[in-house]
């Protein structure tokens, strides 16, 4: 059995806790004797919220998303995600290239092809700066539909070829 609590346990005990600390500020507001001055009593301009008027909860909005196409974004954290065992060693010695920095286009066949150069700590000084993440994929959030992915040494012709025809099987 996983030791470590599921989203939804997760979820109840983080709004219990934020329910615990409402009410810990409300009570703090209260006089001595209990009872609040009129300055005091909180006057409601709004009706409170009903249970259909609360925002679905956070497994509910990763479901819905599921489904949605990938953007330019999403690409290029994917393919961030997907390649970074290529690079062996300490984790927090790779530098990927920030999103804006990265090339991330869409291909005539509407796959993204990503790349990204990466800064490798963990390689000798010279090649530091050697390496890029290079990834073609489409498909949705839920399901990723991958072409290619690994790491390729940095170049420009790499990017120049971003449209060209998938290698065949």
């Amino acid at each position: 059995m996983d030791p470590k609590p599921s989203a939804r346990v997760r979820s109840r005990t983080g709004r219990a806790l934020l329910g615990a600390i409402a009410l810990t500020a409300l009570l703090a507001g209260c006089t001595a004797t209990g009872t609040p001055s009129p300055s005091e009593v909180p006057h409601a301009t709004t009706p409170s919220p009903t249970a259909s008027d609360a925002p679905p909860a956070s497994d509910e909005l990763v479901a819905a998303d599921a489904d949605r196409p990938l953007e330019a974004i999403d690409a290029y954290a994917l393919c961030r995600a997907q390649t970074y065992a290529f690079y062996p060693g300490d984790f927090a010695l790779l530098e990927y290239a920030p999103f804006d920095e990265a090339s991330v286009l869409l291909r005539g066949d509407g796959l993204w092809f990503v790349y990204i150069e990466v800064d490798d700590g963990n390689r000798p000084a010279d090649l530091v700066e050697s390496g890029a993440s290079n990834c073609i994929v489409g498909g949705t959030i839920g399901e990723p539909k991958w072409e290619l992915f690994g790491v390729v040494t940095r170049g420009e012709d790499v990017v120049d070829d971003y449209d060209a025809p998938l290698p065949s099987a």
